[in-house]
């Protein structure tokens, strides 16, 4: 997958500097496209073999890793040049992540390990993260537009 996987991240690279304001849709595309692929082509049948909770913290593990790596790695591809390095060096991260984590899912299971408390706390800890993070863009942006809000009434009132 990453023999010609990484020539395309390279190649949408390349032209992402020139689609401008059409990268705020390509990024979450391309995330959600490099993860879709990973999924059927590289975990698929993997995950057939894993017990249903081991499979859907690995699961989250996954889509969480292509949260918090792959948008601001696929986001740093609008920067001309060193995009397509962040950007190639993205896709091999998450794709080799997405790997070793079935990989070493697989072993465990197959050994007949009990789900290490790492297993657990890696997805509820990167989970709570993420709805923090969400909460805060949120006030963020209720504060943003009260300030624009206020800036307008005090415009409109002298």
């Amino acid at each position: 997958m990453l023999a010609w996987g990484m020539p395309v991240t390279a190649l949408i690279a390349v032209a992402m500097p020139l689609v401008h304001v059409g990268a705020l849709a390509v990024v979450p595309l391309l995330v959600a496209v490099h993860l879709v692929v990973v999924r059927v082509v590289l975990v698929r049948d993997a995950q057939r073999l894993l017990g249903p909770v081991r499979r859907l913290l690995n699961r989250w593990l996954a889509r969480f890793s292509f949260l918090w790596i792959g948008l601001p790695g696929y986001g740093a591809m609008t920067v001309p040049v060193a995009g397509v390095l962040v950007g190639v060096g993205t896709f091999a991260v998450l794709t080799s992540m997405v790997h070793v984590s079935t990989m070493v899912s697989l072993q465990r299971e197959r050994s007949g390990k009990e789900l290490a408390r790492w297993e657990k706390l890696v997805p509820v800890v990167l989970a709570v993260l993420s709805i923090g993070l969400l909460v805060v863009v949120i006030g963020l942006a209720m504060l943003f537009g009260w300030s624009i809000m206020a800036i307008v009434d005090r415009m409109q009132a002298q």
